[in-house]
């Protein structure tokens, strides 16, 4: 349901303190207290707009336009002059008053036009502004809102139809995002695309490990409080920067105090270190299992797998140098257990090594691009024949009974070739469809009225940044469980590298399905539930419901449903789960 037609009422904090965190509650999460809703009064947020958007326009935050504030966080610039048009239901006649949030500058404009009445006023022709756009008289029904006569890329957040004339723009600000929605915690970090979760301190509370792009390393306990750094040498460093660096949190000793594994440089030499989760002081290490310095840096990852009875408690570690990629295994005391290598130029085998039990005998397969190994480095099999580029690589995988025949198959986003879904213990493939530059993917029930699961795909298109458009822009597709396409989502690309995230959101067992800054309903298109892009989702506060972590440049926020059921039963304490949700996991 749009917010235009119910508002909303949940507070969001438009600028991060400068603190490390708020506090966290005492109890279990409680929605803030939301004010009245305003009388007579109709929102209607830019992501209104994003059903069909045109292609040229972008979202853009606060970040992006310089600016303090943005409603919802989410703001269209207008690239195109394609016209814009929503329908927001008038519940009660009379004469409104017409406010617009824009933003430009001289020369960009635009103006609003109710059902066949345009405005006389134009706007985003200054920075930042909230401009009274004149009245209209309405009635009750429905109403068409067009953005139209657009010039030159101005950008707008909100417009509000009001019967009352004196309304302000920061009468707006507890009106943002679902009534669903409340923040929970926020912290401000360092920059980076990949942050690892667990409990160092041993408090039962999850704390995270921050990983920069040049390899560097930041511990913060649940409140926000940095314990540890570790300072990757600036030798290298762009080199390291272009991908995700490699970590994992895990209790390896049992001692209810999980260690940070992670790659460091000592004295010239790369090594895989555990390290003291609380301290950072190094317990153990080996040399990293990539030939010496110089090298080439490309996927360098990490992942807890059960490779033994007792498990989850061992090590895999992916080295891409480009020519040479290798798994390697290793015991809790890094003990190397065995070795794979490939010949074979840089991504050919993906960003990330998945340990999944796929035949179901208690033990994790290793699956790696389009190889898959048993739980002794054995290959089971390869699809090298169907991937032989580095360029079709795999981008993600996700995992589910696909075609109903109660084995676990293997759904796979793989670049320019398409979404794959194979069966998992021989690598035959059950179906496969094209999807742009296939970069997400998730399975699921997640439509009406469709024989599931359903196979959605984030299809990934690059632009031209030489003529200003988005480097990286993503659109939904959708597939039966047959590989026929159902439907796209929204019109057009959206700007950015968005991911999926799925989930417990209710705390009923029930799942739900997120994307960049979406909920996505069951009839497989978005309403704009976050300010940030989704990063993961996991029972992060240890109730029992599962939340949705954001990420932005600097900022890492928690967020849970207001309508969630709390079990008090910490999800986290079942080592499986662990493992295979909290602790395994990359945005690719």
């Amino acid at each position: 349901m749009k917010t235009s037609i119910l508002l909303l009422a949940v507070s969001l904090v438009a600028a991060l303190p400068p603190s490390w965190a708020q506090p966290l509650p005492a109890t279990q999460p409680t929605a803030a207290a939301r004010p009245a809703p305003l009388p007579a009064t109709l929102l209607l947020p830019a992501s209104d707009f994003l059903q069909e958007i045109p292609k040229g326009n972008t979202i853009a935050d606060a970040d992006a336009l310089k600016v303090p504030w943005v409603f919802n966080n989410t703001a269209l610039v207008l690239k195109s002059e394609t016209n814009l048009m929503t329908t927001v239901q008038v519940t009660e006649a009379g004469t409104y008053h017409l406010f617009v949030r824009s933003h430009g500058e001289k020369g960009t404009s635009f103006k609003v036009a109710l059902n066949d009445k345009v405005t006389a006023a134009s706007f985003g022709q200054a920075p930042l502004s909230w401009q009274a756009g004149g009245t209209f008289d309405l009635q009750p029904g429905s109403l068409n809102v067009k953005i139209t006569r657009i010039d030159s890329g101005p950008a707008f957040d909100l417009l509000v139809l009001s019967k009352n004339p004196n309304l302000r723009e920061e009468d707006m600000r507890p009106y943002q995002l679902p009534e669903d929605v409340q923040l929970l915690k926020e912290y401000s970090i360092p920059v980076s695309n990949a942050v690892k979760f667990g409990d160092v301190t041993g408090d039962g509370k999850t704390d995270f490990l921050v990983l920069e792009p040049n390899f560097s390393a930041h511990v913060f306990d649940h409140n926000g409080r940095e314990l540890w750094s570790y300072q990757a040498p600036t030798e290298y460093t762009k080199e390291r920067s272009e991908f995700e660096a490699p970590g994992v949190v895990w209790d390896f000793d049992g001692d209810g105090k999980a260690e940070v594994v992670h790659w460091r440089q000592v004295e010239g030499k790369e090594y895989l270190v555990v390290a003291d989760g609380r301290t950072g002081k190094v317990r153990r290490q080996t040399p990293w299992p990539t030939q010496p310095l110089p090298h080439v840096y490309n996927n360098f990852r990490l992942a807890v797998a059960k490779l033994h009875p007792d498990g989850p408690n061992d090590l895999v570690v992916f080295t891409d140098m480009g020519g040479t990629i290798t798994i390697s295994a290793y015991s809790p005391a890094l003990k190397p257990l065995w070795k794979h290598t490939e010949t074979r130029k840089k991504d050919n085998l993906g960003h990330y090594i998945y340990p999944v039990d796929l035949n179901q005998d208690g033990l994790d397969e290793v699956l790696v691009g389009s190889l898959l190994l048993d739980n002794k480095g054995q290959q089971l099999w390869n699809r090298f024949d169907l991937l032989p580029d580095n360029h079709d690589h795999a981008d993600s995988y996700k995992f589910g009974d696909v075609n109903g025949d109660g084995k676990l198959d293997i759904v796979t986003a793989n670049s320019e070739t398409g979404v794959f879904v194979y069966e998992a213990l021989t690598g035959k493939i059950i179906w496969q469809n094209t999807a742009e530059h296939s970069q997400q993917v998730q399975v699921g029930q997640f439509l009406r009225g469709v024989p599931g699961p359903q196979v959605v795909v984030g299809g990934r298109t690059y632009g031209n940044r030489t003529i200003g458009e988005p480097y990286l822009s993503s659109q939904l597709y959708w597939f039966s469980n047959h590989g026929t396409l159902l439907k796209k989502w929204p019109g057009n690309p959206l700007n950015g590298n968005p991911d999926f995230v799925r989930g417990n959101w209710r705390g009923d067992g029930s799942t739900h399905l997120f994307w960049h800054k979406f909920r996505l309903n069951d009839a497989g298109t978005g309403e704009l539930y976050f300010p940030d892009p989704v990063f993961h989702m996991f029972d992060f506060m240890g109730q029992g419901a599962e939340e949705v972590i954001t990420l932005a440049r600097g900022r890492l926020r928690v967020y849970g449903s207001s309508q969630a059921r709390y079990s008090n039963q910490d999800t986290k304490k079942n080592r499986d789960y662990l493992k295979s949700t909290v602790v395994n996991h990359t945005h690719y």
